[in-house]
């Protein structure tokens, strides 16, 4: 009888736990999330190490758009929705969105453009709809970039034509937007957004992607050695077992894209082929790009910068988000994690 009864408690707390740990992951996926931040991209409206509280809701909860093990790559895609929102996405506003080159990496920059807003910077001012743009209160220029080199020279918006401190005009693409595919010049790009607008773009036996493995492998381990690093004393052998392990799957991903014939669209000189080859060749949904001519686009998209201007990899970088990669806003920032000292509580308001 006791051991029936234990039993029956047992399969009880186990229901129970079952039940805790689904509610719990379920308001993680669509209400409230906590995010730590690792880069200094916003500082210093946002430090590097703050953690914040997400609303998820606010510019409508969004369900999964994948389903697997939390805090793995184990798992599979599903279909999405999202429902009616509590405000749009206004200029200015602190945004929290997956990095559209791996969605699984949350990003916090302020909004600069929303769909269909004209764009362009001058010597560090920005312009929107010919509109000047205040610099954030908390914001800061520094004297020399950080970034490192092979990013600041990864920018695939050719028609940019400028550098980070100097765009010319260009127009945020939003829903309905008509790609001529006759008119194009930077094939990188154009075939970059109609990836993200949920078409299957290939050139000939080539399939295109926007998932990049460089980014991916950025950030491989980026938790295991946070944590090994606190009990690590040679930090110096540590980042070079971190850099290391890196690389190395790095090239595994790379080898595994390469035998499935998957490219990004910045791995192809699209310049040293001719554009009558490109037409004949492009295939969008299974249709040339010639005998397509032209379409439109589905999704509206944002871009994206951080306040932290020399020191962040945003939307001048690697391009606009479309709108189903936003996930909320911040609302409070309550402590820095990689600060042990009166910083540590950071009780605020994200603005």
């Amino acid at each position: 009888m006791k051991n029936n009864h234990k039993k029956k408690n047992f399969f009880k707390e186990l229901k129970t736990l079952f039940v805790l740990v689904v509610a719990a992951f379920t308001i993680k996926a669509t209400l409230i999330e906590i995010y730590i931040v690792p880069t200094g991209s916003m500082e210093d409206t946002i430090l590097t190490g703050d953690m914040l509280i997400g609303n998820k809701f606010i510019y409508g909860m969004r369900t999964p758009m994948w389903v697997g093990l939390p805090y793995t790559r184990i798992g599979f895609k599903t279909p999405h929705y999202r429902l009616p929102k509590f405000t749009q996405i206004k200029n200015g506003d602190v945004t929290i969105f997956e990095f559209p080159r791996d969605p699984f990496q949350k990003y916090v920059k302020r909004c600069i453009g929303i769909a269909g807003d004209t764009i362009r910077t001058v010597d560090r001012e920005i312009y929107v709809n010919g509109r000047f743009v205040e610099f954030p209160q908390e914001g800061k220029h520094i004297n020399q970039n950080k970034l490192p080199k092979d990013q600041i020279q990864s920018v695939i918006w050719s028609y940019f034509k400028g550098n980070m401190d100097n765009l010319s005009n260009f127009v945020v693409p939003y829903k309905g937007m008509e790609i001529d595919f006759e008119k194009v010049k930077d094939w990188q790009s154009i075939i970059t957004l109609l990836v993200q607008d949920g078409n299957e773009v290939r050139l000939a036996d080539r399939k295109f992607t926007t998932i990049d493995p460089t980014e991916i492998s950025r950030m491989h381990g980026f938790l295991k050695y946070w944590v090994l690093s606190f009990f690590y004393s040679d930090k110096r052998k540590l980042k070079q077992k971190e850099k290391k392990e890196k690389e190395q799957h790095y090239v595994k991903l790379m080898n595994n894209n390469k035998s499935n014939k998957i490219y990004t669209p910045w791995q192809i000189p699209f310049s040293n082929i001719d554009k009558k080859d490109i037409l004949n060749n492009l295939y969008i949904n299974d249709i040339s790009a010639s005998d397509l001519k032209k379409i439109r686009l589905r999704h509206n998209y944002y871009f994206f910068m951080g306040d932290n201007r020399d020191n962040s990899w945003d939307s001048r970088f690697w391009g606009f988000v479309p709108d189903y990669h936003i996930l909320g806003k911040p609302v409070y920032s309550v402590i820095n994690t990689f600060n042990l000292n009166s910083k540590f509580f950071r009780f605020r308001l994200v603005l």
